[in-house]
């Protein structure tokens, strides 16, 4: 027989071992290699690598091989699949030794991957530590980087066990008994009418909102727009505004609440004593308002989900506002940026169902729908990343054909179109909202969709 490369623990190396994850994880190994159906009971839980010994990690890494392949698992296949780096008569002590029971290995899986999250968490720790003592780092920096390993500790999502049909019938009726009588909040609207009809009452908690367009478009105006409507419903909103200053975003808060030009606001000279209190009187308005802003420039996606859940524990949370997602990092600088990219979409998709928000994430349109005859964008127009329709339950398309051909006649003047370009469970379509450029906001439109051609031609300004 060949004698095993990975060599029994001796005494002092046994000492330093958590000795209840020991038992727990050889009792485990043994209960599967006497029945291998216990691997589908804890398969969800363990993974080598959750191992307090690697010698015993590596025995579970076969039989995870042999049970994912549809092959036999008991002490022989296992001793022939790892070509006799482990010894047999120690795959038969564990396995003689074992009393099979679901209940028990679902357990000892429990303990497996509880210890191995604490042996992670006194790691996080240990590195705290040594962190806190490197001066060739601002503290800021330190501090965001032990913020990121701890939100690497923290489960994704729970597992989720089967339900029956039964228990799933309950459930559904218990919900719409809650719906009926308005004790839970079914969807947050969007202030926009027609927006609302689309998406059956408006925005539901979990989903990830894609607003993409090209520049200069109102992709902005329309999430703020949004949010503003939410916080004025009572509802905590936070924005990371990467692209924009707080200052500048402010100065469009106030236009668009209190009908006074940016042009103005940005020249105070140029105001009356009228539009000095209509300013006054927006800003009384916006102070009572639960609406965040984080204005830093740059911000990785560990970085953003530290400080969302932070907001959320201090002051609750329902919708979230990222613009834009061109200006974000994932958790490794050395990725591509589409692999970067992809990263942030899954993970602010994970973050909305884990927290209960709405994320409303900004996206840049490539320059391709520029080089068409009909600009309206369509689902190909998303830019880097082709993840970013896949984790997207809605995506949205402003566009505003006046910015695009200014020959166009008055009747376009404030014509917006959105294209609802995807809807996980509802209908798609265009439907039309009016923008007023002076203000950068965007409004319900009422009446038809313009359709008379002017030959007049305006200036940019005249448009916007």
């Amino acid at each position: 027989m060949n004698a095993p490369v990975f060599e029994h623990l001796d005494e002092a190396a046994f000492e330093s071992v958590d000795k209840v994850a020991l038992e727990a994880e050889r009792g485990l190994l043994g209960m599967l290699l006497m029945d291998e159906r216990m691997f589908d009971v804890v398969a969800d839980l363990v993974q080598p690598g959750r191992f307090s010994v690697e010698f015993d990690g590596a025995i579970y890494a076969a039989i995870s091989a042999l049970a994912h392949s549809g092959k036999p698992v008991d002490a022989i296949t296992v001793f022939e699949h790892m070509q006799g780096k482990v010894d047999l008569m120690y795959l038969n002590a564990m396995a003689q030794g074992s009393f099979v029971s679901q209940r028990t290995a679902r357990r000892y899986a429990e303990i497996i991957a509880e210890r191995a999250k604490a042996r992670q968490l006194a790691a996080v720790v240990f590195d705290a530590r040594e962190l806190a003592a490197d001066d060739s780092l601002s503290v800021t920096e330190r501090i965001e980087q032990v913020s990121a390993k701890l939100a690497g500790l923290v489960e994704d999502s729970p597992s989720e066990e089967w339900t029956s049909a039964d228990t799933g019938m309950d459930e559904f009726m218990a919900e719409m008994d809650k719906r009926a009588s308005g004790t839970k909040d079914q969807f947050l609207p969007t202030g926009f009418a027609d927006l609302d009809e689309k998406l059956d009452g408006g925005m539901r908690e979990g989903e990830l909102i894609i607003i993409g367009a090209r520049p200069s478009m109102g992709k902005t105006a329309l999430a703020v727009g949004i949010g503003e409507h939410a916080a004025k419903l009572g509802k905590t909103v936070a924005m990371f505004s990467l692209e924009m200053k707080r200052q500048a975003l402010y100065e469009r808060r106030v236009a668009s609440e209190s009908g006074v030009p940016l042009s103005k606001i940005k020249r105070p000279e140029r105001m009356t004593e009228q539009d000095w209190g209509d300013m006054t009187a927006a800003v009384e308005a916006l102070k009572k308002r639960p609406f965040y802003v984080n204005d830093r420039s740059t911000l990785n996606i560990n970085t953003l989900r530290t400080k969302v859940r932070a907001l959320k524990r201090r002051h609750g949370l329902r919708l979230l506002i990222v613009d834009y997602l061109g200006l974000m990092d994932g958790s490794n600088p050395r990725d591509n940026r589409s692999t970067q990219l992809g990263e942030v979409t899954r993970n602010l998709k994970r973050l909305a169902n884990e927290l209960g928000l709405t994320v409303l994430l900004l996206c840049q349109l490539n320059r391709e729908v520029e080089k068409r005859t009909d600009q309206m964008p369509i689902m190909s127009d998303l830019r880097d990343c082709g993840e970013i329709e896949q984790d997207a339950d809605i995506v949205l398309f402003p566009h505003r054909p006046i910015h695009l051909k200014p020959s166009l006649g008055e009747p376009w003047r404030y014509y917006a179109c959105l294209r609802v370009a995807k809807q996980r469970s509802g209908a798609t379509g265009d439907l039309n909202l009016r923008y007023y450029g002076p203000c950068v906001r965007f409004e319900n439109w009422y009446g038809d969709k313009p359709s008379a051609m002017s030959s007049h031609s305006g200036s940019a300004e005249d448009f916007e």
